[in-house]
């Protein structure tokens, strides 16, 4: 759902290999020992493979993440409050997961 507050899908997607923890000062969710999730600044960031994240920022449902200005993080992207966010975070998830294989 839009607009999710982070606590509500940390209850949601938490549990089995999933586990919080910080990234770069941040919570974040990760699947072993990889994340595929954090909230920076109120804003949720994930991580996904190249084609798909040129689509969500095609799309407009986000763009790439640039903890400092210039210099985007391969490889995530910042979505846009409007996005639903689990079927994003689920892709998220199964990108790192299939990764660590």
């Amino acid at each position: 759902m839009a607009g999710t507050s982070w606590e509500d899908l940390v209850e949601r997607t938490e549990g089995g290999p999933v586990t919080r923890g910080t990234m770069f000062g941040s919570q974040g969710l990760r699947t072993g020992t990889k994340f595929f999730a954090i909230w920076w600044h109120e804003q949720l960031v994930v991580k996904l493979p190249a084609d798909r994240l040129r689509e969500v920022v095609a799309g407009g449902q986000g763009r790439p993440f640039e903890p400092m200005p210039g210099r985007p993080m391969n490889g995530w992207v910042l979505l846009e409050e409007n996005v639903d966010r689990d079927p994003v975070v689920a892709e998220a998830r199964a990108h790192v997961e299939a990764q660590q294989r």
